[in-house]
């Protein structure tokens, strides 16, 4: 047992980058900054002033002083502001690739300016076929008898279609398959009946 944990002692030993022990090294080691939190992790007792919510005649203070100055009228909120003047920055539009700012529906456009390319493209492009339009389906209605039940009436479009037998408030699902058709009632039981040609 003596030789394993001497073994043991040994192997952890070479892990480290030095085989020795590091008795130079500062068991408290240098961090960067001087925030608050790291002030605290590094053991420190930091001075700091804790947040209190305002007095609350302060806050009626502040909350009449900002509804006095309420503009009265649309017009005395248009009062004051300064006009918009985009700054021209060319370098940096060239740089990022954004074009040209557009010019406005009112301007009229220049007698001697070429239509762009992409301009000319899209004037040019031919429209799709108009495709006619489909006819209607129509309903077909046939009689469709289940052995043993009162002769019901399948009727729909297309593959799927609805039965409906008197006396049956509730309707039930044809479906049209080849020769046959499978109907099934609210119950769930499945029947399935030659289809008539």
């Amino acid at each position: 047992m003596a030789g394993g944990t001497l073994g043991l002692a040994v192997a952890l030993a070479a892990c480290g980058p030095d085989p020795g022990p590091s008795w130079n090294m500062s068991s408290r080691p240098a961090v960067e900054g001087d925030s608050l939190t790291i002030q605290r992790v590094t053991g420190g007792d930091p001075e700091f002033t804790t947040l209190r919510s305002e007095d609350p005649a302060r806050l009626r203070e502040t909350a009449s002083a900002l509804l006095s100055s309420r503009p009265t009228s649309p017009e005395a909120a248009m009062r004051g502001i300064p006009d918009y003047a985009p700054v021209a920055r060319p370098a940096v539009d060239a740089a990022t690739g954004t074009p040209p700012p557009r010019v406005g529906s009112s301007t009229p456009p220049s007698i001697v300016a070429p239509i762009p390319e992409p301009e000319r493209a899209r004037v040019s492009a031919p429209l799709p076929p108009v495709r006619p339009a489909t006819p209607p389906v129509r309903e077909t209605t046939r009689p469709v008898t289940i052995p043993g039940e009162p002769t019901g009436t399948v009727s729909g479009t297309g593959r799927i279609q609805t039965y409906t037998q008197p006396g049956n408030p509730a309707g039930s699902v044809a479906i049209q398959d080849g020769g046959t058709t499978t109907i099934i009632q609210p119950g769930g039981r499945v029947t399935t009946v030659p289809t008539p040609r």
